[in-house]
């Protein structure tokens, strides 16, 4: 065997096992980070059911529309408390948007209902 079809050989086997490296740190990455993805995405779902929901102390929605008076409340109510009676794990921010994607504040300088490490264009959520 010549010399430059053995450096040949060497050169195929390492990028095969290059690539499978590659693909083993990806698929390690993905299904730790998928697992997270699936916990959020149950905590939003539940905190939205209590928005909705008549009987929920966090129900702001009536049918399609905000009620105000309930946001009012909602809004005067403690954080925690409220991360407490929805029985999630992870923060979150209520917020709305108009049909644009633009922000509607609900107060003057208040984004949304939620943790402060969350930033709703920038400003704090709670």
């Amino acid at each position: 065997m010549k010399t430059s079809q053995v450096w040949s050989m060497d050169i195929m086997i390492a990028i095969v096992i290059f690539m499978g490296a590659i693909f083993v740190f990806y698929s390690i990455l993905n299904n730790k980070y998928s697992g997270k993805t699936d916990e959020l995405k149950n905590d939003a779902s539940i905190v939205l059911e209590n928005l909705a929901a008549k009987d929920s102390d966090m129900s702001v929605i009536d049918g399609v529309q905000i009620n105000a008076t309930r946001l009012e409340e909602l809004l005067g109510k403690d954080y925690l408390d409220i991360k407490k009676k929805a029985r999630v794990k992870n923060e979150f921010c209520i917020f709305f948007e108009d049909d644009n994607g633009n922000i509607i504040y609900i107060s003057q300088n208040q984004a949304g209902i939620g943790s402060e490490k969350i930033k709703i264009s920038d400003v704090p959520c709670g």
